[in-house]
């Protein structure tokens, strides 16, 4: 392994490449084949609300997998998951090269998914296990930037792929992301987990955990709220290559701008959230988030019904959503990652199922109700948006009454 012939610096660097690398292959994986869609329609003889079906299986596997990625990696080390779980991410994306039928594909979309929760897992725990928190914390803020740009360039990148080299041309781009990656890994990273530190799995304990996180009403709120942005973008771009080159003659290599324009929105306002908690504080971040999201959200559902056509209008206000809601992840996502400070791992991979089920349940929701046009996107991102305003509201009232029995409690007594 070529980590000990590495200085302290370059070895960090290298890691940090390495794990973005990881989390490219990841947003790739996720959507950059989506543009490729209408295609994939024809090839596979099938229709436009079952083609989503790629997407939302892969969600599934991801959501499943996620649960155990976490304790698995706790047993048996984070380097002896890590490469196993690469393994079948390349064997499953070379699947997908391949697949010649619509059941083979769905079939390798969920093992791909199932595989591809192990980097999104252990990725960022490495840095957790091998630098002090506020360290760990520089370089996930770095490898987000990067995604974010990462998941901004997919939709372009995969629309001139699709037009060049066809459907398969993105998932043989997927295919040698994830080849560089395990072979990264392979060569660069060590086990960082000591044997002493492992735990026993134990299904029992494990599931305990589980049971506590998904009934702390704060846990799930906190997250639904922090997913908002990501599990809405991910329905609206799964619809939009079909309702824009199908039903309004949009061609490929527009819709890749029309996609970017949304995903562009929240690399840029992820930036400028960062320098505004800075200057005014979570408080106010979160809350202009809050607002931003709700016009966007409301911007959207009034263009599905009285203006459905304006491709503008549409595009502006999911920019809306995207903008406010980067405002929002990062602060509800740590809010609900330190609820239970005992148990960070198992917070994570729960918030990552939470994630994927929220996205796949959502994208299914969208198959169903697939008419062509963006209504039922647009009821599902209003719905979304007025779900979690009223989960706020409920925190924010447990909160209240919360802290009123404690300024009770120490009070001094009249009697």
């Amino acid at each position: 392994m070529f980590s000990k012939s590495l200085s302290e610096r370059r070895l960090e660097l290298t890691i940090l490449s390495v794990v973005i690398l990881m989390y490219i292959a990841l947003c790739a994986e996720a959507d950059m084949y989506v543009p490729a869609f209408p295609e994939m329609v024809e090839f596979f003889s099938t229709t436009e609300d079952k083609i989503q079906l790629i997407l939302s299986i892969n969600f599934v596997g991801l959501c499943l997998a996620s649960l155990v990625s976490g304790p698995l990696s706790d047993t048996f080390g984070r380097r002896n998951v890590l490469m196993s779980g690469l393994s079948l991410f390349f064997v499953s994306s070379l699947g997908c090269v391949f697949a010649e039928s619509f059941t083979t594909m769905l079939f390798w979309r969920f093992i791909q998914g199932m595989s591809a929760s192990v980097p999104m897992v252990i990725g960022c725990t490495l840095f957790l296990d091998k630098y002090p928190l506020e360290k760990a914390s520089q370089l996930v803020g770095i490898c987000n930037s990067v995604i974010s740009a990462a998941m901004a360039g997919a939709p372009i990148l995969g629309t001139w792929i699709s037009s060049v080299f066809h459907w398969r041309g993105n998932f043989i781009l997927i295919t040698i992301l994830v080849g560089l990656s395990l072979i990264g890994s392979f060569l660069f990273i060590d086990e960082s987990l000591p044997v002493q530190n492992r735990k026993k799995f134990q299904a029992l304990s494990i599931a305990k955990d589980y049971c506590t996180l998904i009934c702390s009403f704060k846990f799930v709120g906190y997250n639904v709220i922090a997913l908002l942005p990501l599990v809405v973008i991910v329905v609206y771009i799964s619809n939009l290559s079909l309702i824009l080159i199908n039903h309004m003659g949009v061609s490929l290599t527009d819709l890749g701008y029309y996609q970017a324009s949304t995903m562009g929105t929240f690399v840029i306002f992820s930036y400028l959230g960062s320098k505004l908690i800075a200057k005014k504080g979570l408080d106010f971040t979160k809350n202009l988030g809050g607002l931003i999201t709700t016009v966007g959200g409301v911007s959207l559902f009034l263009t599905a019904i009285f203006n459905p056509n304006s491709i503008s209008l549409i595009c502006i206000s999911m920019a809306l959503v995207a903008a406010g809601g980067s405002f929002m992840v990062g602060i509800f996502g740590m809010k609900a990652l330190t609820l239970f400070p005992d148990m960070k791992g198992t917070s994570t991979a729960m918030s990552t199922a939470i994630r994927q089920l929220l996205a796949s349940g959502l994208v299914l929701v969208s198959e169903l109700a697939f008419n062509g046009t963006i209504v039922p996107v647009a009821t599902i991102v209003f719905g979304y948006v007025c779900a979690a305003i009223i989960w706020y509201a409920l925190i924010q009232k447990d909160e209240k009454i919360g802290r009123n029995l404690t300024t009770e409690t120490l009070s001094p007594s009249v009697f």
